[in-house]
């Protein structure tokens, strides 16, 4: 049952989310809160628990395995590549791929996208995506900032972010509709400011700001219509501030409320644990080497504080009243009296230290397995005697669980292209966008033609119509392409509305080689048309044996190659290119037998 209204709702939501957790297991209890808090808190080189006046040692080694699964798994906008499988739409297709490349990858800046992904992952064990803005990329959104969700699904309820905004920031939300009676807010952005107070702080806000949660999913109808309906649900966004009034009591002020049709949150991990909303990432699984190393130097650290100082004793009772030993100087005589004597007080050996230590690399070398963060990935020297293919094939072993994940990440980002990105950059492209496009000499030559062809058909129209004598068409395309060689390689690119309107987009996504190897199908192919070329009389005539025919189907289709592709190239016969001396060719090129 939903509380009264939307403030104590969120009240509710978070001391359950900040005091509770769940039993994933018989003897297993996990808070996302705490499991969040304390990876935050060691990546960074700080403790979790206890004071952190830097007098205990703190040896970071979770982090630098980290930046090494980061760059091991680095995603990167070249490594995104659109492929064209059919050539319907394939104008359009190539206009988006240009558009992407030269356009909407540098002004939304899609690198920094896939480095949240990969980190988020990396160090949480999951990442979640926001895709409400329409006229911005897919945002990642931080963990940290989760005031309450549901622990076991993190997007299978209503789920709220806590954030801090200072007036001047706020201010600003203005733009976004936050504080219109329109949107469903009690009351304007300038009149919370006036009602708030800065001088007690929220718990863990920072002073002088204001408390602003941002909650999405399934809520009571009566949150969003003012009743007491709290039965019924509705998917909402809700964007609720908190301050505190003159009376020190805290208030709450709704700023935006509105139905969402559906979802905009996307959560991906890349190994996932049955039972919690988070995976477990490479944060989690090096968390038991992190906590015992600090542990051994903390008492590491104690042991050479002991080993440093030089405890003496003696059984002459009058020696201290005559001597200070920490007053002498060096090589100063001293005297005992008769028949006693002064010795040294043994403290940390140097083997107890040395075991300490021996536990530190220890530790370090099972986070090194546990982050797949093997030596030759670190840039350590190979052992001598290491040949430069073992070290290679090490490294190659090494990759593997990165490599996996990789792959992992690389169909989540497929995902998001499709369903988020390519229609944005095709609504943006259809709209009449212009951009301006640097183009290869192969796609200068591609466009070229394909607008020679539009070009001269146009005017062979225009003849028709006007009644004059048909213009060549092979000239009007000689013509059309002399004029564009004088344009350069930058084009100024301009659709007009409507234009694709029809044009359905035909485009695959490769990305890291995940989805397909096009490297290694080129190749195929290639080795293919070698052998056709090589002499294709009697690759035709060789077809037409059945065992030599089946043969060659066997090899395209463990090669991954689709026979229909090559079906009339086995079936119909195929000419010599080679001619005699003197023999003219009956078809010159583009040329049909009607012309």
């Amino acid at each position: 049952m939903f509380p009264k209204d939307i403030f104590a709702y969120i009240t509710q939501q978070e001391n359950e989310y900040q005091s509770g957790g769940i039993t994933i297991g018989d003897n297993w209890t996990w808070s996302m809160r705490n499991h969040v808090q304390l990876i935050f808190h060691l990546t960074n080189g700080v403790f979790f628990t206890g004071k952190n006046d830097w007098s205990r040692a703190f040896k970071n080694i979770i982090e630098p395995i980290i930046d090494l699964a980061n760059w091991t798994e680095d995603l990167e906008v070249k490594d995104i590549v659109f492929y064209i499988e059919t050539s319907n739409g394939r104008v359009l297709s190539f206009l988006i791929k240009k558009y992407h490349d030269e356009v909407y990858a540098k002004e939304h800046d899609l690198d920094a996208l896939l480095d949240e992904i990969t980190e988020s992952d990396n160090v949480y064990g999951g990442v979640l995506i926001d895709t409400s803005q329409k006229k911005e990329r897919p945002k990642s959104l931080d963990l940290i900032s989760i005031a309450f969700c549901d622990q076991t699904d993190i997007v299978g309820g209503p789920i709220g972010f806590k954030l801090y905004f200072s007036p001047s920031k706020l201010k600003k939300m203005e733009k976004n509709g936050w504080g219109k009676a329109e949107n469903g807010a009690t009351g304007t952005i300038g009149e919370l400011i006036k009602l708030a107070t800065f001088d007690k702080d929220a718990k863990g806000g920072m002073k002088g700001n204001i408390e602003v949660y941002l909650i999405r999913g399934p809520l009571a109808k009566g949150y969003l219509e003012d009743t007491d309906e709290l039965s019924d649900t509705e998917n909402v966004l809700f964007i609720v501030a908190f301050y505190y009034d003159t009376n020190k009591k805290r208030q709450g002020y709704i700023l935006y409320r509105k139905p969402e049709n559906k979802s905009t949150l996307k959560f991906f991990t890349s190994k996932e644990v049955v039972g919690r909303a988070l995976g477990r990432g490479v944060g989690e699984q090096i968390l038991h080497p992190q906590i015992w190393t600090n542990f051994l130097e903390i008492h590491k650290q104690k042991l050479l504080e002991s080993g440093a100082k030089v405890p003496l004793a003696t059984d002459d009772e009058t020696y201290t009243n005559r001597q200070q030993v920490q007053d002498m100087e060096n090589l100063e005589v001293t005297t005992v009296a008769d028949g006693k004597r002064l010795w040294q007080i043994p403290t940390a050996a140097p083997a107890n230290i040395r075991l300490f230590q021996d536990a530190v690399n220890q530790w370090f070398e099972h986070a090194q397995y546990a982050g797949a963060a093997f030596d030759p990935l670190m840039g350590k020297e190979p052992p001598s005697g290491t040949t430069f293919r073992g070290q290679e094939r090490v490294v190659a072993q090494g990759r593997g669980p990165h490599d996996r994940k990789r792959g992992k990440r690389a169909k989540f980002v497929e995902s998001i292209y499709r369903e988020d990105i390519i229609p944005q950059i095709k609504h943006e492209l259809l709209g009449g966008k212009k951009f301006l496009a640097t183009l290869t000499f192969e796609e200068m030559q591609w466009v070229t033609e394909q607008l020679a062809e539009n070009y001269a058909n146009r005017e062979q129209m225009e003849d028709v119509l006007n009644g004059a004598d048909l213009r060549d068409k092979e000239e009007l395309k000689r013509e059309f392409m002399v004029q564009s060689q004088k344009i350069g390689n930058k084009w100024l690119i301009t659709i007009l509305k409507e234009e694709f309107k029809d044009v359905e987009i035909k485009m695959g996504i490769n990305i890291a080689g995940k989805q397909k190897n096009l490297a290694g199908l080129s190749d195929k192919i290639l080795s293919i048309f070698q052998m056709v070329f090589s002499n294709p009389q009697a690759f035709q005539q060789s077809m037409q044996i059945p065992a030599l025919a089946k043969a060659f189907n066997d090899i395209l289709e463990f090669s991954g190659i689709s026979q229909i592709n090559f079906s009339t190239l086995m079936a119909a016969p195929i000419q010599s290119p080679i001619q005699s001396v003197g023999e003219a060719p009956e078809l010159q090129l583009n040329e049909t037998p009607n012309e």
